[in-house]
């Protein structure tokens, strides 16, 4: 008996089917395994609406260092075009209102490096920031721009909490 004359060939057909449109939607339900995010499972959707503040975006960092290569990042929209960013010490500040403070180390106690800024955002570029205090994000590498940006991301919910089934061993 050949194979599409099966009683299978439809479930075959439907796995394919299924496979096919996840790969190739523009809207997918992803899970991060992103510990400075306080979601878990997005809405992830590469069909641009306009960025606004508040925005979670997945993007490609504009450096590749040892804490970005290879790696797609999400993170919050914080200051936009126009607005005015002001680096203070290590406290950041977008039109006057606190974003946060950067860090000079690591959590293994290297130094890093805090991006200095005091002027408005140009056109086409964002302040993005994680919700965790140690998060790698625009307070270390600076601006994120359009030509970065993959998707925009809409928070679904907090849980359940699969990292354990991603990692070997399940560790962190």
């Amino acid at each position: 008996m050949r194979f599409w004359e099966s009683k299978y060939k439809w479930v075959f057909a439907s796995v394919i089917f299924g496979l096919l449109f996840f790969w190739l939607s523009p809207v997918k339900v992803v899970y991060t395994m992103d510990y400075s995010l306080p979601y878990k499972w997005w809405l992830w959707s590469e069909i641009f609406f306009k960025v606004q503040k508040g925005d979670y975006v997945e993007f490609v960092p504009p450096v590749e260092n040892e804490y970005t290569k290879g790696k797609i990042l999400v993170k919050r929209v914080v200051c936009m075009p126009k607005e005015t960013l002001k680096t203070v010490g290590l406290n950041y500040y977008c039109d006057g209102a606190y974003l946060g403070r950067a860090r000079t180390q690591d959590s293994k106690g290297r130094p890093v490096v805090p991006f200095k800024y005091e002027g408005e955002i140009p056109n086409g570029c964002y302040f993005v920031m994680g919700e965790a205090e140690k998060s790698y994000d625009s307070r270390y590498f600076g601006f994120v721009c359009n030509k970065h940006i993959r998707a925009k991301l809409f928070p679904l919910a907090e849980g359940p909490n699969l990292d354990k089934f991603f990692l070997v061993g399940g560790e962190r």
